[in-house]
This record gives C-alpha cells, sequence and structure tokens, in this order.
C-alpha cells in the first residue's frame, strides 16, 4: 500500500494551521483579559500563556531587537506559523523539483526555529507549553515527509496518485 505523501503533508499543515490558529486566539485575548485561563495552561510550569506573552512570542524576540517593539515586522509567532502553513499547503500543490526544495528549505528553517524556541521555552522561560511542542512536532514530521516527497520526485518524476490521474484524463 502507498502512503499518498501529499495528503500526508497537507494534514500535518492543516494541524499546524490550527495550533498556530489557537496560539493567536489565546494570545490576542489574553492581551485584551488579563484574568482569560487557556485550555492550555495547565500550572504554572506548564503553560502556553505564559510562551505565547513572552517577549519571545512575537517576532521570535528578535525582531524587537532589530525593528523595534512597535514595528509592523514585530508580529506573534502564530501569524507567521498560519503563513508558513499556508505556502507550504500551496507549494504542495506544484508538483516538481524545484517546489519540492523550497518546500524543503522552508521546512528546515522551521525546525531550526522550533529548536531555537524549544530551548527558549526550556531553559529562559522555565516553561512546557503543550500547543508549542506539539507545533515542533509537527514541523518535525513536516520536514521528514518533504524529504520523503523529494526522493520520490527525484526517483520517479511522480507526485502521486493525482498526478497519475490527472495524466490519465489528459491522454
Amino acid at each position: 500500500m502507498s502512503f499518498d505523501i501529499n495528503k500526508g503533508i497537507h494534514l500535518t499543515c492543516f494541524f499546524g494551521m490550527g495550533l498556530s490558529y489557537y496560539a493567536y486566539v489565546v494570545e490576542t485575548t489574553k492581551e485584551h483579559d488579563e484574568s482569560y485561563v487557556a485550555m492550555c495552561d495547565i500550572s504554572e510550569h506548564m503553560s502556553c500563556s505564559k510562551a505565547f506573552m513572552s517577549s519571545y512570542g512575537k517576532g521570535f524576540g528578535i525582531a524587537r531587537h532589530i525593528f523595534g517593539e512597535d514595528s509592523i515586522l514585530n508580529q506573534p509567532n502564530s501569524l507567521g506559523g498560519m503563513l508558513f502553513y499556508c505556502v507550504l499547503i500551496g507549494l504542495n500543490f506544484v508538483c516538481n523539483v524545484w517546489a519540492t526544495k523550497l518546500m524543503l528549505v522552508l521546512a528546515a528553517v522551521s525546525n531550526l526555529l522550533s529548536v531555537y524556541l524549544a530551548y527558549i521555552l526550556y531553559f529562559i522561560l522555565y516553561d512546557f507549553c503543550v500547543v508549542c511542542v506539539s507545533t515542533y512536532g509537527i514541523n518535525l514530521i513536516n520536514f521528514l515527509l518533504i524529504i520523503v516527497k523529494l526522493r520520490r520526485l527525484s526517483r520517479h518524476k511522480d507526485c502521486g496518485p493525482q498526478l497519475r490521474s490527472a495524466r490519465k484524463k489528459r491522454n
């Protein structure tokens, strides 16, 4: 049985999109209502709000130093995540090596950012964020799926069942 790699990538991107959207809702709600307690705020050291509301929750903690606290580029990390997953979904519809290599670069960068944010979460904030760690896992799975897709494309020049059925219809 062959696994349709494109469906796997889409599925993980949709999960990532859902987690990013949830993170955005929690962060923006907490900004307007300090008494708000999110479902993912389990204890003092197991809190997503603590991570989202930290100085690292916007612009990865870097943009504010470069562009300033009030810069349009200093946005919540969750918005970057939603954009990232949308771009991956769009590129995943393009069945060629170039688009897949671009996906691989984007996924590699997302994993580097995940390692950076995981370090901050554990060693600086002394926190465990279920939403954050789940996102790191999704990024890793996406990276591995994209590697498999690139290998299949490089060997077979084939993206899976969708492409085969489209080729049959044209002929």
